[in-house]
């Protein structure tokens, strides 16, 4: 009690500070401007376009709105609004414009409701203009940012569009250079060291190539040994001719002879082979190629003596079967040695060149390499361009996008800012705790006694006696005059309060 007495003390401070601070206040809240704003919303309907293969979905539509903005907000188009709105007009110089346009920037706002309805918003709030002429600007703005939206906003995306393809068109006639010059270099170096085998791949993986292909061809070449004896073997213990009847000797005579229709079988084999896909190097047809050959040779003297052909009819077919078979087998043994033979040649020279020059592998891998990374780049760049000409096409073939204004720039009637009722009571609260805090720092520097315990605390001295203060009529009507005029005082303060209040929300 004895702190609310001493703040109490001192009020005609705490009230003077307090019509200071809610004056001071109420009049700078006046002084703010109003600001107006005005929207527009406009429609945009991209369901013309293929969005999984142009790329306008998801983060895309994200990329439109920031695109929108920027184009709004570009120097060229806020120089057509000022134009438009007359802004311009009283301007002396760039370095005003500069700074209108900056604010003026400051002052749009662009946003995305849905994947296809933006607003635009635009707010007005120039200290210099009336609260009419910020409102009427305030649409004004908005309008001309729809017209430059939908006149802008097209032809700057396909703009973009065609520098792209220009761009990648640029890439792609660099990479091609140097992937030519990289596969001349790859080239050179392969004629230079790896003519050797045909195939691919540096000396290393060539050469385990070379000695895996070796190894197939032992393992082939002793089948055909093993095989090309067991038929010799088996051949020796058939014999030639059998005793064949008259008849038959007759009936062959009157047809074809038993050479020309080994002949005959030997050239369905042929066919055979080359429908496998087999060339003429192939040891199977090397092979019955020179057994049709001596075929042929022997049914040229048979021809011309019927003794030979009646030998001839008189054949063992088996003996003569085998020896057909012998023969492809030495074929085939002859062509595994030499297959061997230049295998062998083969890795002996690119041991030799790989111990004699060790960076060979190095130098190919990197080309290699090189050659690769270009190929994947250029690969890529190509499939880059066509996507980006698919787009322009789609946009230039159909109507890429269709606005529409859904809700016109509107005209502000009242202004959304700033929030006066607000202000004007927090200013009143403030004043009321700055009165508040300077009467009690008051009463705290200026320490008074009110009563004798008090004081007999403070200085822990017992207090003999109190004089009690004796007021007279005079001093008591005084006081109340005095209680009287801080009451006015303060009520004056809340009337204006509330007179302020009434005019802000009437």
């Amino acid at each position: 009690m004895t702190t609310l007495y001493g703040v109490w003390r001192k009020r005609w401070y705490g009230l003077a500070l307090m019509w200071a601070v809610c004056l001071v206040g109420w009049v700078f809240v006046a002084t703010i401007p109003n600001t107006y704003e005005s929207r527009a919303r406009v429609y945009v309907d991209w369901a013309s376009l293929i969005p999984e293969k142009l790329g306008y979905e998801g983060a895309n539509l994200l990329r439109q709105v920031d695109v929108v903005r920027r184009t709004l907000t570009s120097r060229v188009n806020m120089e057509k609004v000022v134009r438009r709105t007359e802004l311009d007009v009283g301007l002396d110089n760039d370095k005003e414009l500069d700074a209108l346009i900056e604010r003026m920037t400051n002052n749009i706002s662009v946003q995305s409701q849905q994947a296809d309805l933006f607003t635009i918003v635009y707010r007005s709030d120039d200290p210099e203009r009336s609260n009419a002429q910020n409102a009427n600007l305030a649409r004004r703005v908005v309008d001309n940012l729809i017209q430059i939206f939908m006149e802008e906003n097209v032809a700057s995306d396909r703009d973009d569009i065609n520098e792209a393809i220009r761009f990648f068109e640029d890439q792609l006639a660099e990479r091609e250079r140097q992937l030519e010059e990289a596969e001349r270099r790859k080239a050179e170096f392969e004629e230079k060291y790896l003519g050797m085998l045909p195939g691919e791949g540096n000396i290393s993986t060539r050469l385990a190539q070379s000695r895996n292909n070796l190894d197939n061809v032992e393992i082939e070449l002793a089948q055909a040994r093993n095989s090309l004896q067991a038929l010799q073997r088996q051949i020796g213990g058939t014999p030639s001719t059998i005793n064949a009847p008259s008849f038959v000797i007759e009936s062959s005579s009157m047809g074809a002879s038993p050479t020309q229709q080994q002949i005959a079988a030997l050239g369905r084999s042929l066919s055979d082979m080359y429908a496998r896909g087999w060339t003429d190097q192939h040891p199977d047809v090397v092979a019955t190629k020179a057994q049709v050959r001596r075929l042929e040779q022997q049914a040229s003297r048979e021809a011309k003596d019927p003794a030979l052909r009646q030998q001839a009819a008189q054949a063992n077919p088996v003996y003569v079967n085998l020896r057909s078979m012998v023969f492809e087998r030495q074929s085939a043994v002859a062509a595994l040695e030499a297959r061997r033979a230049q295998l062998q040649n083969a890795i002996s020279q690119m041991s030799s060149r790989q111990v004699q020059q060790p960076g060979i592998v190095a130098e190919q891998s990197k080309l290699n390499r090189d050659y690769e990374v270009l190929q994947s780049q250029y690969n890529q760049l190509l499939k880059s361009r066509e996507e980006i000409r698919l787009r322009s096409d789609v946009e230039t073939k159909t109507q890429q996008v269709k606005f529409r204004v859904v809700d016109p720039p509107s005209q502000p009637r009242e202004p959304i800012a700033p929030n006066r009722p607000l202000y004007l009571s927090l200013v009143l609260l403030v004043g009321l705790g700055a009165g508040a805090a300077v009467s009690f720092l008051l009463s705290q520097l200026h320490t008074t006694y009110i009563t004798a315990a008090q004081l007999e605390k403070r200085f822990d001295y017992p207090v003999l006696g109190s004089v009690t203060e004796i007021v007279s009529d005079n001093q008591r009507a005084q006081n109340r005059v005095w209680l009287w005029g801080f009451g006015v005082l303060s009520l004056g303060l809340v009337v204006i309060y509330l007179a302020l209040l009434l005019y802000e929300l009437v």
